[in-house]
């Protein structure tokens, strides 16, 4: 043999050789699972959301609450898992970490988004998000120490003048004349006694009011700008003025100071023993003479009505026609409850007033608080087209009259109406008001 033919072939055994051993130990390593390629090991997996977050809806005032998180996150290889978290905006609510509980802390109000995230040390971590708001608590009711009671008891007329009524109407040119004792030609009650009023005064009067009454371009009020008296509404047809806002001591006093708070005087008819008004909604009023008072209505005056036509102040009769029980002061006819519906008929006429819904702003000591509930007339609104009257619980519409006093027929293009509800009696005037009806006092 050459030794070129045995060098050849010991190349070769030793190439046979080096690929047996490989493929032996490749075969080791296969039976024995490993392979250099294999990197299962090297993958850590990351924590995974085992319980989502829920948003929490809180009120003012929780000052602080927790969350366990160890429920919330899981890990598959079993890591210890570490907590961060995160809120904004963090004038709502603040967050930390003590180890697995999440504490949140009150910071105001509103809404925020808190972001947990749980990180298992080797690179994984994961992270949940949940709205926490928090509510604006309502006030704690407050408790209103004034007397927030009403009444519309029926009262006693247990007085019959001594002196008969005088009533007298005339028409000069364009001026309605009326000449009257102001003694009232029904019986009346004398309820206010605490103002030392013994007795009924009769004094004779002359008032002068238009006879052919214009609408103004604005209204005036009864009141002033202070909510004192400054007109009498009208007088009624035997003599007695129809002055329905009330003066002293018929107004909330300041707790503190014993002040009167003009802004809140006491509705007559809802405080009818109070203001100490009788069976005709009517009370005495001092005046210049000592021990003796005149007589003014404050509300529905239901006998009188009842005198005029049976029935009609109790409600168990309707008219045929218009009852007409007074003039306002600045010409134009009252009547009573019933008027002209627009159709050739005659239907009760109703007021546009309601009572404001909520609660008084006051303090109880300097104005009162409580629920609006028609004690004060500034307890009331006018709601445009609530009702059939407009803001002077009048309406205009074309009405006649057979003026038995003047013996002649009279037509108005408006009117006013006593209604059973507030404000009962107008407290604003539509036309100008005479002079002779302003007021200086109660």
């Amino acid at each position: 043999m050459s030794s070129k033919s045995y060098n050849k072939t010991s190349i070769m055994t030793k190439i046979l050789f080096n690929l047996l051993s490989v493929l032996l130990i490749s075969a080791l390593l296969f039976s024995c699972g490993g392979d250099e390629n294999d990197t299962d090991d090297a993958i850590n997996a990351s924590p995974e959301i085992s319980n989502a977050l829920s948003d929490l809806m809180l009120d003012e005032g929780f000052e602080s609450t927790t969350v366990n998180l160890a429920a919330v996150f899981s890990d598959s290889d079993g890591d210890d898992l570490n907590y961060s978290a995160t809120s904004s905006p963090s004038s709502v609510v603040t967050v930390s970490i003590s180890g697995s509980m999440l504490t949140i802390t009150e910071a105001g109000t509103g809404n925020a988004l808190v972001t947990v995230t749980a990180n298992d040390g080797n690179g994984g971590s994961t992270s949940d998000e949940f709205a926490v708001a928090v509510s604006e608590s309502d006030p704690e009711p407050t408790v209103c120490a004034n007397d927030n009671s009403t009444n519309q008891d029926n009262t006693m007329c247990d007085n019959t003048p001594s002196v008969a009524n005088q009533y007298e109407e005339s028409i000069v040119g364009q001026i309605r004349q009326i000449s009257t004792n102001r003694v009232p030609d029904h019986d009346y009650g004398n309820q206010v006694a605490n103002l030392g009023i013994t007795g009924l005064t009769s004094t004779t009067v002359m008032y002068e009011i238009d006879a052919t009454p214009e609408l103004a371009a604005s209204t005036t009020s009864i009141v002033d700008e202070a909510f004192m008296p400054a007109y009498d509404f009208g007088i009624a047809l035997n003599g007695v003025p129809i002055d329905p806002a009330p003066g002293t001591p018929f107004i909330f006093e300041n707790t503190e100071t014993g002040e009167y708070n003009w802004d809140w005087v006491f509705e007559p008819t809802n405080n009818r023993n109070e203001v100490g008004l009788d069976c005709n909604n009517a009370h005495l009023q001092p005046d210049m003479m000592a021990g003796t008072g005149l007589i003014h209505y404050h509300g529905d005056m239901q006998v009188y009505a009842d005198d005029l036509l049976a029935g009609l102040g109790t409600g168990s009769t309707v008219p045929t026609d218009p009852v007409q029980v007074g003039w306002a002061v600045d010409g134009f006819p009252i009547f009573y409850k019933y008027g002209p519906d627009g159709n050739d008929g005659l239907a009760a006429l109703t007021p546009s007033y309601q009572v404001k819904e909520g609660e008084r702003p006051g303090d109880g000591v300097s104005e009162p608080c409580g629920e609006y509930n028609g004690k004060y007339t500034n307890d009331y609104e006018f709601v445009d087209g609530s009702g059939d009257l407009d803001e002077c619980n009048g309406i205009s519409r074309s009405v006649t009259i057979n003026n038995a006093e003047t013996g002649g027929m009279e037509t108005f293009d408006y009117f006013y109406v006593v209604t059973d509800e507030f404000p009962v009696i107008s407290r604003c005037l539509s036309g100008t008001p005479s002079e002779d009806f302003r007021k200086g006092g109660m």
